[in-house]
């Protein structure tokens, strides 16, 4: 059980919760109940604010009515289509998308070799402070998750600077940091050791953090590979981690690493888990927090794949929270009820638009409101927030699981076209053609074909190629998968962690394009009209181009 101590923190938390962020739970309830007006009066409201921006000026915000208005108005458009007017605001301070100035920046990797920097103002600060404070009071009216302490991850808080000066990183990381002294007494990890650059040596803080405290009830994580790779490295190095723990200091991690941190020596507790280890053979986290009662993390899309990985290590009676469609983009989806894993759109704070999955890839261009989706149907979706995103092309898929009153509930489904996500890195396939072709051409290689799948049991990418030439698979391999590293910030850090396994490398022999092409044409498509896609999940491609390839 908790130390008294920790329990009685767990219920003055959840007091102060139920008192402030009950109100705003009922108030998204009671949305729900109405959505078409809730998103009609949150669409005014930006319109209204920002009617005198560049952009408001450019699209005469001032005149639109309604969100009929709106869309006749405001193309749907992608980050690259924002772009200028982010970048220009940021070096200017021109009033460009919003009246209110960002203040931060949360950066995620683009499409291009540039990441993407979403801009957040501070009133986009206090929105995400409050989801995550619905989100705790959730989980404490739920479950007693909060009675003992929280392992959280997130990502550093600063990255770095834009030219402006403003800082950029993970909104995550800025919040967790920010929280007040009392409140931050109730997580294991210290803000700090999210900015330990090698992640190695994170991991290995992070393991000796964690393997120190035992009253564990709350794990949060976005990704539950991060879970997956953590007990990974706790098995791995077992003896120097216990050894940290007994005398209360850090690893190997050198500077900035769990030395730079206090530690408690906890010789008793290193001893009991030695015990189990040696019981065992490895350790599991049922060993490690025997106390967990909740894992709050992404359950959709590809993340499926990382939680049944992890499910035999946590306690019997531990139950996976759904933390619901977060992106750096905009908080989608607050989950409501933890019990029933219910996720409703955060429609008091994002304007919400859709588009039917099929027929958007068919060239569709009808475009649908929160309340005109169907229980079981896949959707496009595009969003547009306060802090200065306007239709914006999520590129993502959701599902409607179900509703609660007139709003549907949401399920993330995966990435959308030329985009695949095995653990956040987010890969688009003009990465892919600019790395295989770069390095191609590097060897004065002309390629017949080549497809990348993207493994979701393995976390791994694996490129099949046709062409003409001897050389060595490894080394070709791993020129490519360096490219990648370089184009995409995100394929970066999952491939340095650990999380994504290094590319795969496999040749075809001749023919197999033009095999996979008149399958594909037999299954429905076009001959006239079809076009190769050269990054797709394995398990939609439908084609066993293992069968075609080469010898060695």
């Amino acid at each position: 059980m908790p130390r008294a101590s920790d329990a009685l923190g767990g219920a003055l938390l959840g007091a102060a919760l139920k008192l402030v962020q009950g109100r705003r739970h009922r108030s998204l309830l009671r949305a729900a109940e109405a959505p078409e007006a809730a998103q009609a009066a949150l669409l005014k409201r930006i319109l209204e604010a920002n009617a005198e921006t560049a952009f408001g000026r450019r699209h005469a915000f001032a005149r639109l009515a309604d969100a009929a208005e709106f869309r006749r108005a405001v193309p749907i458009r992608g980050y690259e289509d924002h772009r200028e007017d982010i970048e220009k605001q940021e070096r200017t301070g021109e009033k460009r998308l919003t009246l209110e100035p960002p203040v931060y920046y949360n950066r995620t990797s683009g499409t291009v070799a540039e990441p993407k920097n979403i801009p957040v103002t501070a009133s986009g600060l206090d929105r995400l402070r409050a989801h995550q404070r619905l989100g705790a009071y959730v989980l404490a009216k739920a479950r007693l998750v909060l009675s003992g302490k929280t392992f959280a991850v997130t990502g550093a808080a600063v990255e770095g600077h834009m030219p402006g000066g403003t800082p950029f990183g993970s909104a995550s990381g800025l919040i967790y940091r920010s929280q007040p002294r009392w409140l931050r007494s109730r997580y294991v990890l210290p803000p700090e050791l999210s900015e330990i650059p090698d992640y190695e040596d994170r991991y290995r803080a992070m393991a000796v953090f964690g393997l120190s405290e035992p009253e564990v009830t709350c794990v949060g994580t976005a990704n539950s590979s991060t879970l997956v790779r953590l007990l990974s490295i706790v098995n791995r190095d077992a003896d120097a981690l216990l050894a940290a723990v007994a005398e209360g200091r850090g690893t190997d991690a050198g500077e900035g690493g769990a030395a730079a941190f206090r530690l408690r020596p906890r010789p008793r507790r290193a001893a009991r888990l030695r015990a189990a280890l040696d019981a065992a053979g490895r350790l599991t986290f049922a060993d490690i927090w025997p106390n967990l009662r909740g894992v709050v993390t992404w359950m959709g899309g590809s993340c499926g794949v990382a939680l049944r990985r992890l499910s035999p290590d946590l306690p019997e009676d531990c139950a996976i929270v759904e933390l619901g469609y977060v992106a750096s983009e905009l908080r989608g989806t607050l989950n409501v009820d933890a019990q029933r894993n219910l996720c409703l759109p955060a429609l008091q704070d994002a304007f919400f638009e859709f588009a039917e999955r099929e027929a958007w890839e068919s060239g569709g261009t009808e475009v649908l409101s929160l309340d005109e989706l169907e229980e079981g149907r896949e959707y496009y979706l595009f969003a547009t927030t306060p802090d200065g995103l306007y239709r914006y092309d999520m590129n993502d898929i959701v599902r409607v699981c179900g509703h609660l009153g007139r709003t549907p509930a949401l399920e993330f489904v995966q990435k959308g076209k030329g985009v695949t996500n095995l653990t956040g890195e987010k890969l688009c396939e003009t990465q892919v053609l600019e790395a295989v072709t770069g390095a191609l051409e590097q060897r004065g290689v002309r390629p017949d074909f080549f497809i990348a799948l993207a493994e979701r049991e393995r976390s791994r990418y694996t490129l099949f190629l046709e062409a003409a030439g001897t050389e060595p698979v490894p080394e070709l391999a791993a020129e490519i998968d360096a490219r990648l590293r370089a184009a995409n910030i995100e394929y970066d850090a999952k491939r340095a962690s650990g999380r994504l396994e290094p590319l795969r490398l496999r040749r075809l022999g001749r023919g197999a394009g033009e095999a996979y092409r008149e399958r594909r044409v037999a299954d429905g498509q076009r001959d006239a009209q079809f076009k190769y896609l050269h990054l797709q999940y394995a398990h939609e491609c439908g084609f066993d181009f293992d069968a075609f390839a080469a010898a060695g």
